[in-house]
């Protein structure tokens, strides 16, 4: 969990840098309402990725996003990288947030059972929403010392702190065992989905999650 708080609260801080920066740069208060959405636009079509985390071992994916969304994020603390190519590749950093978390929720099942895993899907939640409101605030003082390319640059490096607690603290699992390689990602999403949204205390679980 200490590396979810840390890339969660990362998250938090990439969006009032990038917040703070499009309005430096344009001076447009739409465009800085659109930058700012745009970081909860690839939730609409993450569920597709979560999938990953059945198909691969649950470790290395957490891994492997946390890798690739410091990689983006490092692109993005360049301040001479135009906002035309910050906006796709913010998408993609969120994009990759889905497989990962995706990840964490099935692992700590795999950990944990019973009243144990009631307990740790409460501090879980616990630590997404101090790591929201915690990240926003701590994102408003890292623009205003370092700049918003400063918070970016400390963002990038929460997501490689991020993979080196889970690469140190969480050991190998193999990935699951079941029939999900012989069907697509999207066919395995479209049937979880349909099962998802065909029981109604599922749809309800699935409506308060979030």
């Amino acid at each position: 969990m200490a590396a979810e708080l840390v890339s969660s609260a990362g998250d938090q801080v990439a969006r009032v840098a990038l917040s703070v920066l499009v309005y430096v740069r344009t001076g447009s208060a739409a465009l800085t309402a659109f930058t700012f959405a745009l970081t909860f636009l690839p939730a609409l079509i993450g569920p597709v990725l979560a999938g990953l985390a059945d198909r691969y071992p649950r470790r290395e994916v957490m891994i492997a996003c946390d890798l690739s969304r410091g990689a983006v994020m490092t692109v993005m603390a360049l301040p001479f990288v135009p906002l035309w190519v910050m906006f796709p590749l913010i998408f993609v950093a969120q994009l990759l947030s889905s497989p990962s978390n995706a990840a964490r929720g099935a692992l700590l099942a795999d950990v944990l059972a019973g009243d144990m895993l009631t307990v740790g899907q409460g501090l879980r939640q616990i630590v997404g929403q101090i790591a929201q409101v915690g990240g926003f605030a701590v994102g408003g003082f890292l623009t205003a010392i370092l700049t918003p390319y400063g918070s970016l640059a400390v963002n990038a490096a929460s997501f490689f702190v991020s993979a080196s607690i889970i690469f140190t603290g969480v050991r190998h699992r193999p990935a699951p065992i079941g029939d999900g390689g012989s069907i697509s990602l999207l066919e395995s999403t479209r049937r979880g989905a349909r099962l998802v949204f065909a029981d109604g205390q599922l749809r309800t679980l699935s409506g308060s999650s979030g």
